[in-house]
């Protein structure tokens, strides 16, 4: 019996170990269960506060994309967003107005809903403009473009614009390309400032320049002015001069030859008394001898001769001043060149002979056979003496510091092709290429102050062309220069 029980109570024993290991199983069961809840519940709770989060900004997101897009809903320069296939994912009303197309629309279907005379074209304003290089395309393919003139006609009725469209990608975290925005600036007005403010500057360039030109007009009319006056007042002496010297000389000229008859009846006589009475009174012989009478024979006819070539020599000197100034000659008729130039240098002859120390200036005259010229002889006359003048100014300089060349001005005259050319070369100092260019403007000289006034070869040259002629000039530096005088002729 006891046996039995003691077996009884170690089989209890055992049964209660065996429970408290499970007991202690369970515990640790429940211990690992309890602490997996608690992860999964701290994880839900995690996600629970991120969805929270995410719905927060979403809703954000949502407000402040309603907000945007009533922004740019109320802007008046147009938007356009579209996907990387080019659909339009967002429009406002201005771009909706200005383009014609819905959200709903791609840029492919609008493209081939753009017609001749509606929609946007190139700043010709007549071609429309290409899809392909529409800016919004370059920001779909990752280009870069700056912002690009368009010309916009929509509507009905049609309305004009001038737009500036800006596009730039619009790209996610990575970079990757999810479509593109373009901006519409409406820059009209802008366009017609600009248009006016052009139109302005035109016509105040065409004002300055009609101002500029009336300018030169006055100068020329004035500098025409003082040289006409001055050169009618030298022809005006010229011939006071020429006519006061005419008077005594021509009654010089005039009694030379009958002064000369009397003496030659004088001497006759003379003769006749030493032949008929060979032994003369004392006194008379003595007074012969004092006056030493065939030597003063000798000596006044040689005294009449020269006499009466000074006389004439003064006749031509009169005859050119007054062929010169052509006072009695107004207005064109047909003149001899040749007489012209030759009178000029008859003016100049005590300019080309030598003075102190500087030789005489040399004048080869080479006619051809020049037809008569219908000009005004007294202009043709001045231009003829300014480019002497000049010729014999720049002669002068060179030989102050050479004496080694012959001082030599060629005067050459030829009849070709219609026209009289006369050419005046010298040797002189030439002209500096940089002075070449403004040798015939206005009141330029490079004569010292008070030397020169500048209108000389301006003036001759406006002479030159009112005759329908022209005048060339050629120069080499230390060589010369020659001036070529074309006026046009005819045959007689």
């Amino acid at each position: 019996m006891e046996s039995k029980d003691k077996l009884t109570e170690t089989n209890r024993s055992a049964e209660v170990e065996q429970l408290k290991a499970q007991l202690a199983t369970l515990e640790q069961l429940l211990e690992v269960y309890e602490h997996e809840t608690f992860n999964k519940s701290t994880k839900l709770e995690q996600a629970l506060a991120q969805l929270q989060e995410h719905t927060q900004q979403l809703s954000h997101a949502e407000t402040t994309l309603k907000a945007l897009r009533a922004m740019l809903d109320g802007i008046g320069d147009p938007v356009v967003v579209a996907d990387q296939q080019g659909q339009f994912v967002f429009l406002n009303p201005a771009a909706e107005t200005i383009l014609g197309t819905r959200t709903s629309s791609s840029l492919s279907n609008w493209a081939r809903t753009w017609g001749d005379t509606h929609g946007l074209f190139l700043p010709d304003q007549t071609t429309p403009y290409p899809i392909e290089k529409f800016p919004l395309m370059h920001a779909l393919r990752g280009e870069l473009i700056g912002a690009t003139e368009v010309f916009a006609r929509t509507g009905e009725p049609l309305v004009e614009n001038w737009l500036s469209v800006t596009a730039r990608s619009l790209r996610d975290e990575t970079g990757k390309i999810q479509g593109g925005i373009a901006i519409f600036h409406n820059v009209t007005s802008l366009k017609q400032t600009e248009v006016a403010l052009r139109r302005s500057e035109t016509y105040s360039r065409e004002q300055a320049q009609q101002l500029h030109q009336a300018l030169q007009n006055l100068q020329k009319a004035q500098t025409q002015l003082i040289q006409t006056e001055k050169m009618a007042g030298i022809g005006q002496l010229v011939a006071g001069v020429a006519h006061e010297i005419n008077n005594p000389i021509s009654f010089v000229y005039g009694n030379i030859i009958p002064a000369n008859e009397y003496f030659q009846d004088l001497l006759r006589l003379l003769r006749l008394y030493q032949k008929h009475y060979p032994n003369p009174d004392l006194e008379i012989q003595a007074e012969i001898d004092t006056i030493n009478l065939d030597f003063l024979e000798e000596d006044l006819q040689k005294l009449l001769k020269s006499i009466h070539s000074g006389a004439e020599r003064v006749r031509q000197i009169v005859l050119a001043l007054r062929n010169f100034s052509r006072l009695d000659e107004a207005g064109r008729k047909l003149v001899n060149l040749h007489e012209g130039l030759d009178n000029t240098l008859l003016i100049l002859q005590n300019r080309l002979q030598s003075d102190q120390d500087l030789p005489a200036i040399q004048v080869i005259r080479q006619y051809g056979n020049l037809p008569l010229v219908n000009c005004d002889a007294s202009q043709l006359n001045q231009v003829f003496i300014n480019i002497l003048s000049n010729a014999i100014d720049a002669i002068r300089t060179k030989l102050q510091g050479f004496t080694t060349f012959i001082p030599t001005i060629t005067i050459t005259t030829k009849y070709q092709d219609g026209s009289a050319i006369v050419y005046i070369k010298d040797n002189g100092v030439g002209i500096l290429p940089e002075v070449m260019q403004h040798l015939f403007e206005p009141f330029f000289t490079t004569k010292p102050v008070g030397q020169g006034t500048g209108l000389g070869l301006f003036v001759s040259y406006q002479m030159i062309e009112k005759h329908g002629g022209t005048i060339q000039v050629t120069s080499e530096l230390g060589q010369g220069s020659q001036f070529a005088i074309i006026l046009s002729a005819r045959e007689v």
